[in-house]
């Protein structure tokens, strides 16, 4: 009993399957047929003469060169996307410098590298957009040329590519749009990121000149500390005063590290070996007041030991420089903001 029963259920699965499988390829079947009479349909409305075939071939390949735009407009879109990450991560960085917060920067990148690879890209979106409004000129083109001949609105043809020709106008509108907008996001990404760029080098700047004047005040506590006296006379001929000045006050401005003033100068240099020299040659004459402050703008060291806050108190000490061997060539610099 149990074996006939557990037969006969079989059966059952088995016959509800086929009437399955049987309901399934039925379906496809008219599905298909209807696909095929949809087709035939189709083509009877878009192929009907042979200037709907021509509209039919243009209208397709802008179909096509609508899809090759949109891939187009998406590595536009990437490139926004890498820039304003890039922003980013170099406002941080400048940010946290200013706090005191060091953070790894990273490299700049090859920016005329980076424009040419944009140029060639948004060329590519402009040709792409071109050849779409070329195409669809020409499709209006024909639609206007079968309207002379098949001046029924209703026509099914006419009616099809009218709505064709404005669906494409539509899509180029909307790429117009959508390229547009990118690229005024990558001039305000462009704008801000050259800011930013400006803020990093003056930090970078701000941060070497505070190593610099570190290095040099040390190099001129050492010399003031371990150059003793000479024990014979110096000459004139002894210093080496370096460039030479002019006999009018010179002005100097944004000098780091040094007050606004007028500064008797007595020796001018650009490389370290000799302003040290000069340094130890002053030192060991008796001038135990020397300093100097470096000028970022000119890449030159002035040493001076008096400052004022007057001109004319500067141009009278300039007159009455005496014979000391180290004021043989004097000059007065004005530091400014």
């Amino acid at each position: 009993m149990e074996a006939a029963a557990q037969a006969q259920a079989d059966e059952e699965v088995r016959l509800a399957a086929e009437v399955a499988a049987q309901a399934q390829a039925d379906e496809e079947a008219r599905l298909a047929a209807e696909a095929a009479a949809q087709s035939q349909v189709d083509i009877d409305v878009t192929q009907k003469d042979d200037l709907a075939k021509s509209m039919y071939a243009i209208t397709e390949a802008t179909k096509k060169s609508k899809k090759e735009q949109e891939i187009l407009l998406v590595r536009l879109n990437e490139v926004v996307i890498t820039k304003e990450k890039d922003l980013k991560d170099l406002k941080e960085e400048n940010d946290l410098s200013e706090q005191g917060i060091y953070m790894e920067p990273k490299p700049f990148k090859s920016i005329s590298a980076e424009n040419r690879a944009l140029e060639a890209l948004k060329s590519e979106v402009d040709q792409s957009i071109s050849e779409r409004d070329i195409a669809i000129n020409q499709l209006e083109n024909l639609y206007a040329q079968r309207l002379k001949k098949v001046s029924n609105k209703n026509d099914e043809t006419n009616k099809y590519y009218l709505d064709a020709i404005q669906g494409l106008k539509a899509d180029k509108a909307e790429s117009e749009r959508v390229k547009a907008s990118l690229i005024s996001n990558l001039e305000t990404i462009k704008v801000a990121t050259e800011i930013e760029r400006k803020r990093r080098i003056k930090r970078a700047v701000y941060d070497n000149e505070k190593d610099r004047f570190n290095k040099d005040k040390a190099a001129l506590d050492r010399i003031k500390e371990n150059t003793p006296l000479s024990t014979v006379p110096l000459k004139p001929e002894d210093f080496d005063f370096g460039e030479e000045q002019t006999s009018n006050v010179q002005i100097l401005k944004d000098v780091q590290n040094v007050e606004n003033g007028y500064y008797m100068i007595i020796a001018v240099h650009q490389s370290v070996r000799d302003r040290d020299a000069f340094l130890e040659k002053a030192v060991s004459a008796g001038q135990a007041n020397i300093n100097f402050f470096y000028d970022v703008n000119s890449s030159k060291y002035f040493i001076y030991y008096e400052k004022f806050e007057y001109v004319e108190e500067a141009m009278r000490a300039l007159s009455t420089k005496g014979s000391k061997p180290y004021n043989g060539k004097m000059s007065v610099i004005k530091i400014e903001d």
